[in-house]
């Protein structure tokens, strides 16, 4: 296992292909039970997340197969409320299944 560098981000991928990086210490850690704050707006749907650093790549796979690699620092650093940006243009009916950080 790669144990990353810092900085560290929290890389968060929506099914529909959009991503965004955000520093883990915007990420507060929260109490048992309490509902703490999202970092995915409500209409948006998890694909995948992992805590990267600036350096290596990362796989998005696709639930019809596709992957696509990408170098970490081609997605933009984000606040934990900003949408992020289109990283992989899906086919009707498809959508990110997981990320997997190298």
């Amino acid at each position: 296992m790669v144990v990353p560098q810092k900085p560290l981000y929290l890389l968060i991928v929506t099914r529909d292909g959009y991503a965004k990086r955000t520093p883990l210490e915007e990420i507060k850690p929260r109490r048992k039970g309490s509902k703490g704050a999202s970092a995915l707006r409500e209409e948006l749907k998890l694909g995948g997340a992992a805590v990267v650093s600036d350096n290596g790549d990362v796989l998005i796979v696709t639930a019809r197969g596709r992957v696509l690699r990408t170098d970490v620092r081609e997605i933009a650093v984000i606040s934990r409320t900003g949408r992020g940006g289109r990283v992989i243009q899906l086919e009707e009916g498809d959508q990110v299944v997981a990320v997997l950080p190298l």
